[in-house]
């Protein structure tokens, strides 16, 4: 019994301290770039990680969900080291195959432009954070706390040490920043790789295709609504490099980026504990997951008033200590992020339990909507506006996807005889 407690409270430790590394590196590492880089190359950089987000969301992100949530099922039957090196493999060519389509897409893309002379550093990111999120989502359903906070320090500290060894050599560019993101994930992966050799091993053809579609089979609505996610959080900043310019991006990115990294920050220790306990849990005992991530989410909402009172309070100051004078002037919008990001984080801790229920498909509506209501309402306002519009945009995209997030939990709710009919149901399907 002692033993068992001794082990819960040394996970809950590691799990604080790989979230800490990744707040924090991802803290110094926005203000180093703000720091060594001109606006110009900052909003470059922010529409290329935005190119990142969604090549990964409507692929690879998907794909590793539906990974995590057949970890102990594969774990069990003893076969997660041949389903690991077969999608490992899968993973390079999918790589290299989206970045040979993107390659051709973007030369006939005009709101593409600034990110063709750097093709090749960001298809060679995109590599390696694909790679490197798997291992991730495999530690991550094992529970190997410490490989994961491992990870995050390697990732974290070659960024910063690769950019300001470039900054004190020679001029930032947008080529060096993309080029120091990829050599830190590629040196990532190479550690997960080496935590989780006893992983690596032969596969067979069926192995792949089983792994993949037990994973296209639960994500497939990730992939669908994966887009729709990106143009609730990332269209703005496209939108802004068309109506406006590259200085205007990088304010924007940079004010979103400090008022929701709190929230994210949060979120991703919640999800990041609980998660893989969620869905043990529910598979043991189905109905169990709407209870606990109903009491998560009460639990986070007066750590989010506090956010949202401190940045009221002090948000030119936090936006100067984050990134840089240059990036303070329209400071006031913190506040109002800030929250806007805290209501929809705390309602979408909600839709974990519909993921562990195994009602993906029920989460389309509430996935989907806002990112259309975002380019609607962004086309119209962030024309009009350019930043101002670009933030009332991103603030109607969470509200609407905070209400919509609860409808659906409300929506799944069951009775507990009810729970379970559906959970052996979900259960045989898998």
């Amino acid at each position: 019994m002692h033993w068992a407690l001794a082990k819960i409270s040394r996970e809950k430790v590691v799990v604080v301290l790989g979230r800490a590394i990744d707040a924090l590196g991802s803290l110094l590492f926005l203000k180093l770039l703000s720091t060594v880089a001109d606006k110009a190359q900052v909003g470059t950089y922010l529409l290329a990680s935005s190119f990142l987000a969604v090549v990964l969301t409507v692929s690879f992100s998907a794909l590793d969900q539906g990974l995590l949530r057949n970890v102990v099922e594969y774990r069990q039957r003893g076969t997660l080291a041949r389903r690991y090196s077969a999608m490992l493999t899968a993973y390079v060519g999918l790589a290299v195959l989206i970045a040979g389509v993107a390659a051709a897409a973007m030369s006939g893309l005009d709101l593409a432009e600034p990110l063709r002379p750097v093709l090749l550093p960001l298809s060679l990111w995109l590599a390696c954070d694909a790679l490197k999120n798997l291992s991730m989502t495999v530690a991550s359903g094992q529970r190997a706390r410490d490989l994961i906070a491992w990870g995050s320090g390697v990732d974290y500290g070659l960024r910063l040490t690769l950019l300001w060894a470039v900054w004190s050599q020679a001029t930032v560019t947008i080529t060096a920043i993309l080029s120091v993101l990829a050599a830190a994930s590629m040196a990532t992966v190479a550690s997960y790789l080496w935590g989780q050799r006893g992983l690596l091993g032969r596969f067979s053809a069926a192995d792949l295709r089983g792994t993949l579609s037990d994973s296209i089979r639960f994500a497939w609505p990730m992939i669908i609504w994966g887009l729709f996610g990106w143009l609730q959080n990332m269209s703005n900043r496209w939108m802004l490099s068309h109506f406006a310019d590259l200085t205007v991006v990088a304010e924007y990115g940079v004010l979103v980026a400090i008022g929701t990294f709190p929230v994210t920050v949060l979120l991703g220790l919640v999800v990041t504990y609980i998660v893989p306990i969620l869905y043990e849990r529910e598979s043991a005992n189905p109905g169990s997951a709407r209870r606990i991530v109903w009491l998560v989410a009460l639990g986070l909402l007066p750590l989010c008033a506090l956010l949202v009172l401190m940045a009221a309070v002090w948000h030119r100051e936090i936006v100067i200590l984050l990134s840089g004078i240059g990036y303070s002037r329209n400071s006031e919008y913190l506040p109002v992020i800030m929250a806007a990001a805290c209501i929809s984080a705390t309602c979408s801790i909600l839709t974990y339990a519909v993921y562990a229920q195994r009602r993906v498909a029920s989460l389309l509506l509430a996935n989907t909507l806002p990112g259309v209501l975002s380019v609607c309402v962004g086309y119209f306002a962030v024309g009009q506006y350019q930043l101002s519009g670009a933030v009332l945009t991103l603030i109607v995209s969470h509200i609407a996807a905070a209400g919509l997030y609860a409808a659906t939990y409300m929506m799944n709710s069951h009775s507990p005889a009810q729970a379970r009919s559906v959970g052996a149901d979900s259960g045989s399907g898998s």
